[in-house]
């Protein structure tokens, strides 16, 4: 079978890096699998030296990317496409135009990463869900929220939760973490791209919480820098509290799950996080857990089980989870060795990718 994984975001984070796996394990099931992404986005700085299977496209309109759409639907059809397979969803415009201008017309698949907030009814719409043969959501509460706002029928939605690899390590990589960091008796750290809706800012409201409080921790942010004047502000908030010496910053690391046993807990703060794979990611590394009650988080983390919920925005929240797994020790470790229990049992990466083929496989037919 062949198949086309379509990926132009520009950044690196999950849902990239998610389809860049997918890439991969299919060729290894000995599937034709091509890769079409940004010219100049991360993931092509990643890809730069592979010579095959792999189309990037340069920066276009996102509104109305017809030359882009052209050149993928000439790639579709020299390359005898069955399925294409998209990922962001500003570039479904991008996907449904390369599709109907193919002579090919292959199957189109859309897993869905965000969370859908308002109707899409509407002519355009209906025009572009028009060429999805199939939409994949990553939680309950995206499929809920597909079949309310959508222009699919019933039967073309099918929920998939994703999964993670194994690659947890023998010996955690501490050594690149700052010493001020590692000293700490207790150690937060927030995985994801550094901006507001991640939720960076309230990581810091909470330390200052608990550094008042007189509670030894210390807080890492680990991700790529997306917007500049968040950044600069987050760094403001930080000295004003005082707390340079205890929070560090990071860019993106490749292997998460080598650097998240250097921990005490992850968080995860966005105010309404579609799935939450990063806190997969930390439950399979053997690390409590801590992320907003909103999205499809609560279908990860069972509070007081596997992990702690907070509600969203709350500083004072966070800060009385941390310090409940500060001073026992014992919860914090039982919730830890719950969440990978689960998170083997329920999020592994080999058994998504196998559903996933058995669904590409028979919506070829």
């Amino acid at each position: 079978m062949k198949i086309l994984v379509l990926c132009t975001s520009p950044g690196l984070g999950g849902l990239e890096l998610y389809a860049e796996r997918e890439w991969k394990y299919l060729q290894q099931q000995g599937h034709e699998c091509y890769f079409v992404i940004a010219k100049h986005g991360r993931l092509a700085q990643r890809n730069r030296q592979v010579s095959r299977n792999i189309l990037f496209l340069p920066r276009q309109s996102k509104l109305f990317p017809l030359i882009n759409a052209r050149r993928l639907a000439r790639y579709i059809d020299r390359n005898n496409i069955d399925i294409m397979h998209m990922h962001w969803g500003k570039e479904l415009n991008l996907a449904g135009l390369g599709k109907w201008f193919s002579r090919r017309q292959p199957k189109l698949f859309y897993t869905r990463h965000m969370g859908i907030t308002r109707s899409k009814k509407d002519i355009l719409h209906r025009f572009f869900y028009q060429q999805v043969n199939r939409m994949l959501t990553i939680s309950k509460q995206v499929e809920i929220e597909a079949h309310q706002f959508l222009p699919l029928a019933k039967e073309h939605i099918s929920l998939l939760y994703l999964g993670v690899a194994d690659k947890t390590v023998e010996q955690p990589e501490c050594e690149s973490l700052p010493e001020n960091i590692m000293k700490r008796s207790f150690k937060i750290a927030l995985f994801g791209r550094i901006e507001h809706g991640k939720g960076q800012h309230i990581l810091v409201e909470a330390m200052a919480q608990l550094v008042e409080r007189g509670l030894d921790v210390s807080a890492t942010f680990i991700g790529q820098v997306m917007d500049p004047r968040y950044f600069e502000k987050l760094k403001q908030t930080v000295k004003k509290y005082r707390l340079d010496d205890r929070i560090a910053y990071r860019d993106f690391v490749d292997n998460t799950m080598a650097v998240m046993p250097c921990f005490d807990v992850v968080v995860l703060l966005t105010y309404c996080e579609t799935f939450g794979l990063v806190l997969v990611e930390a439950m399979r590394a053997g690390v409590a857990v801590i992320g907003t009650d909103a999205g499809g988080v609560p279908e990860i983390i069972e509070h007081e089980q596997t992990g702690l919920l907070i509600a969203p925005g709350d500083a004072s929240a966070l800060s009385d989870a941390v310090t409940g797994l500060y001073e026992n020790p014992e919860l914090k470790n039982r919730l830890a060795l719950a969440g990978k229990e689960k998170a083997d049992r329920e999020f592994d990466e080999k058994l998504h990718f196998n559903r996933l083929e058995k669904l590409l496989i028979a919506g070829r037919a």
